[in-house]
């Protein structure tokens, strides 16, 4: 379950008010409550001072999906998430996008990733378990709309939200 605790301040200037939202995310993973393509993902993981997902071993794996599994993204019947890794730099390898790392821990499903249509460049985990899709990677066209997981780096960290 994401916790997150936050303080709505009014925040008045010379000639305008505004709203500031103050925010404390205490777990490593956040998913925020609409869709985007992947680099609006990034964008936003990066505004609120975290990053897009990413998973370096089989624990993480299992962390992130059970948190994505435990929220009302997650349906039985078919969940796409997007993850921070991409091809994007040189096609066929894939990196994090938040640390540059090469992927060294991987879980794609068999024959993935495989660049549909010349333009799959962006990671997703997908659970669609009648096409046997069980949390297996796949490389996907990054305009494509999804939910996605943020990392946070330093839970418990305050993010201010403008």
């Amino acid at each position: 379950m994401q916790k997150v605790v936050c303080l709505v301040l009014l925040v008045v200037a010379f000639h305008s008010s505004a709203q500031r939202v103050k925010c404390v995310f205490e777990s490593k993973y956040f998913i925020p409550n609409f869709t985007a393509n992947w680099f609006k993902a990034v964008e936003y993981c990066n505004y609120l001072g975290m990053r897009l997902a990413v998973i370096s071993s089989a624990e993480e794996q299992a962390k992130l999906t059970a948190l994505v599994a435990s929220t009302d993204k997650f349906s039985n019947v078919s969940t796409d998430i997007w993850i921070g890794g991409s091809d994007l730099a040189e096609e066929g390898n894939f990196y994090w996008h938040a640390t540059g790392n090469r992927i060294v821990f991987t879980n794609w499903k068999k024959n993935q990733p495989d660049n549909g249509q010349k333009n799959e460049h962006c990671m997703e985990i997908r659970y669609i378990p009648e096409h046997s899709w069980d949390w297996h990677w796949n490389d996907r066209d990054c305009k494509a709309a999804r939910y996605f997981v943020c990392e946070n780096l330093e839970p418990g960290r305050e993010i201010t939200f403008f």
